[in-house]
């Protein structure tokens, strides 16, 4: 006798499934979950973003903004499917914004085939070396913010 296989029913849409804490992830890691989550977030996530590179990167905030409105438009106009995002203040990591996450820190310690392969699961291969271009150069302001934060004890 053999029985039906019934695929499971999913409670949320795959991107949106928890994959991790917040509070787990190192801070560069954090960080960027938390500025996709901002900047998803409609004008105010938007000024909230462009905050944070202002306290943190001074001077140097108006490229790392370009940078990163340049990453996140190539993901927003650009993907596969909707990425989605958990809401602000949830403790959990989604999967689409663990992968967010895991391109932009490949992408700025030159792990480039890695954050490429990443970067292929969410836009088509015609949009991905702008993608990683961006991702490289905004994960750097990324990473420059997050040590900045951490010597001027800002919270992220």
């Amino acid at each position: 006798m053999s029985a039906a296989f019934r695929a499971p029913r999913r409670s949320q849409p795959p991107g949106a499934a928890p994959l991790g804490d917040l509070r787990d992830m190192d801070g560069v890691q954090a960080l960027c979950v938390l500025l996709w989550r901002d900047w998803a977030d409609g004008t105010d996530g938007r000024d909230r973003v462009r905050r944070v590179f202002d306290t943190a990167l001074g001077p140097a905030a108006p490229a790392a903004l370009r940078h990163w409105s340049d990453f996140a438009t190539a993901l927003t106009r650009g993907a596969r499917r909707p990425l989605l995002c958990r809401a602000t203040g949830c403790p959990c990591v989604g999967a689409d914004e663990a992968a967010v996450a895991q391109v932009l820190t490949l992408a700025a310690l030159t792990e480039r085939e890695d954050a490429m392969l990443t970067l292929s699961l969410l836009v088509p291969a015609d949009r991905l070396l702008p993608a990683l271009h961006s991702a490289e150069q905004a994960g750097l302001a990324i990473i420059r913010a997050t040590l900045r934060m951490e010597r001027m004890d800002l919270p992220r």
